[in-house]
């Protein structure tokens, strides 16, 4: 008989040397086998560098300072922020990487930074605080053909883009504005318009701000600085309490649980959860550092967080990678290891467990010699490492009910008196 240990720690890792001291990460972007990483350091590389496999690298011969938005036209990188020159060439908050190296994107942004870059329609969108495009206006929300300039921002009232995103065939932008904002404005290629009728305010003083999206299948995930939302045009609107983070589910706005105590910077889906990462110390309730994961019923922490504010968040090759301006674990980047992890085991006896799928209730079936002349126990728990169930195991037959656990993912195992483990493997709830 092989045995086989399950371990759940929940760990954040350095990512190699991480970036220079005191340097920051701002953004990370994955195309192609590769995770572009930008920010303002001086190394590896300036102010961008890349993770190729598990190695951090420099980008060319960098850019000369802060990159904060990157993403993908044509098969080109592009990249924002706040620069005027790229791989030494004369880059005016923009530029482009081939795979080689850098080159002018085109065209000139002036009088403020770069800060959201998507693609939509056969056009790549340009957001920021920027007054001009090569000298002229109107600014701050324009598109790019890959030869001319256009105008989406035809009156100069929508300045200041931080977050773009493509959903049900539109190009969703988050803005920071005032003390309430209507939460997102949505383009079609003729004009701007909005997600419902409800408003987000923060206070009577504070300006609210919209800094992320994430999409998973039909729901649209929300972060930023909004304390709540209401239906303004009601004749009694009803104030609903959101807390930096809320759902639209294509037809209303809804709250995740208690929401985020503090600023939400970063969505990303990672492991059927919703990660939120940014500058805050608990998430519906639970203490956390920085960073939260909500599984569609309640938050919880990803291991012991980072000590510093998460700006960025990305999936790549399987794993969850967060930017910011931490120092621990590593400066600026860090890896979330795997949580659980089931080494291939051979044993001489099994069990069954069925159904599986299941609806939070299934049977757990044992030979004789497991059950005679031992008291097994089965242990459930979450993708996060968490325990969410343990029983012990009695007779043949034993029906095991998780009681209110929310569809998802799950992983068992059957721990014998000897503590061999006997058959750990995936259960499923629906």
């Amino acid at each position: 008989m092989l045995c086989a240990a399950l371990t759940n720690a929940q760990t954040w890792v350095p990512v190699g040397n991480g970036v220079s001291t005191g340097g920051c990460v701002n953004i990370l972007y994955v195309y192609d086998s590769v995770m572009y990483m930008g920010g303002s350091f001086n190394s590896p590389g300036n102010n961008i560098a890349q993770l190729n496999d598990t190695t951090l690298s420099p980008l060319g011969l960098g850019i000369n300072n802060r990159v904060c938005a990157i993403g993908l036209y044509k098969d080109t990188i592009y990249m924002g922020g706040y620069f005027t020159q790229a791989g030494g060439h004369s880059a005016g908050s923009i530029a482009k990487w081939n795979g080689k190296s850098f080159a002018n994107a085109g065209f000139e942004v002036e009088g403020g930074p770069v800060s959201a870059i998507h693609q939509y329609d056969s056009l790549l969108y340009i957001g920021g605080l920027f007054t001009a495009v090569n000298n002229s206006r109107p600014s701050g929300l324009v598109s790019w053909d890959g030869k001319k300039i256009d105008s989406v921002d035809k009156y100069g009232g929508w300045e200041g883009a931080d977050c773009f995103i493509v959903n049900n065939n539109l190009l969703l932008m988050g803005f920071g504005g005032y003390n309430y904002s209507l939460p997102v404005e949505t383009w079609n290629n003729r004009g701007i318009t909005y997600l419902g009728n409800d408003y987000f305010y923060l206070s009577s003083l504070t300006t609210v701000y919209l800094n992320a999206f994430c999409v998973v299948d039909t729901d649209l995930y929300l972060g930023g600085i909004f304390l709540y939302f209401e239906d303004s045009y009601a004749v009694h609107p009803i104030k609903d309490t959101v807390n930096n983070i809320a759902m639209w589910n294509g037809k209303t706005w809804s709250a995740l649980g208690k929401g985020i105590h503090g600023t939400v910077n970063a969505l990303v889906s990672y492991n059927s959860l919703i990660v939120a990462g940014g500058s805050f110390d608990s998430a519906g309730g639970v203490p956390v550092n920085n960073i939260a994961a909500w599984n569609g019923t309640t938050w919880s922490a990803l291991g012991n967080g980072l000590n510093g504010t998460v700006y960025t968040l990305a999936v790549y090759d399987s794993n969850l990678y967060a930017g910011g301006n931490f120092t621990s674990p590593g400066n600026g980047i860090a890896k979330f290891n795997p949580t659980l992890k089931i080494p291939p085991i051979v044993i001489i006896d099994s069990v069954n467990i069925f159904p599986n799928p299941n609806m939070g209730q299934f049977t757990v079936v044992c030979p004789p010699a497991i059950i005679t002349g031992s008291k097994p126990i089965i242990e459930v728990y979450n993708l996060l490492g968490e325990k969410v169930y343990s029983a012990g195991l009695v007779g043949g037959n034993t029906i095991i009910s998780l009681g209110e656990q929310a569809p998802g993912i799950y992983i068992y195992r059957i721990i014998t008196a000897d503590g061999n483990l006997v058959n750990p493997g995936k259960l499923v709830v629906e």
